[in-house]
């Protein structure tokens, strides 16, 4: 997932962060400069200032997210937009697979709602993006429902 945002520290720069769904690991991004991380506790990135300094960038997640939150001289900047509470619900429906379907369908629902709030995040209308989200619900049900049917059709034999 990739999110673009400024940061009033740096006012003439534009960045971006991009986080893997599989990994964790997040690459950040400033002026199409991929910025390097420290190797002490909390793997802070620099970000190189106007004074050939750097100033630490801690990546700070909060669930759901992986990174919403950069936190730079002791001041946590949120990053990422806030999701209204009803968005991560409808979001979040994937999710009810877990109870449906144990592991696998709480893996699939996992993935679902990861990309339902990536989405709602994305630039555009908000029709198309509850479209969206509606086709990934839908797709993750019925993605579990033929995951499990090969799953019966395996082990019934």
């Amino acid at each position: 997932m990739k999110h673009i945002f400024q940061l009033s520290q740096f006012p003439n720069s534009n960045f971006e962060i991009e986080t893997s769904i599989w990994t964790g690991k997040s690459t950040l991004i400033m002026d199409n400069e991929i910025l390097e991380k420290a190797d002490e506790k909390g793997k802070p990135f620099l970000i190189p200032t106007s004074d050939a300094e750097f100033v630490k960038a801690f990546p700070i997640s909060s669930f759901p997210d992986s990174i919403s939150v950069l936190e730079i001289n002791g001041e946590k900047i949120q990053i990422l937009e806030k999701l209204e509470w009803y968005q991560y619900v409808i979001g979040g429906l994937p999710i009810l697979l877990l109870f449906i379907g144990g592991a696998i369908g709480g893996g699939i629902g996992a993935f679902g709602a990861a990309t339902n709030f990536s989405i709602f995040r994305q630039e555009g209308s908000d029709i198309s993006k509850y479209l969206k989200v509606i086709g990934v619900i839908v797709g993750s049900y019925l993605l579990y429902l033929v995951v499990a049917g090969l799953f019966v059709q395996l082990f019934s034999k």
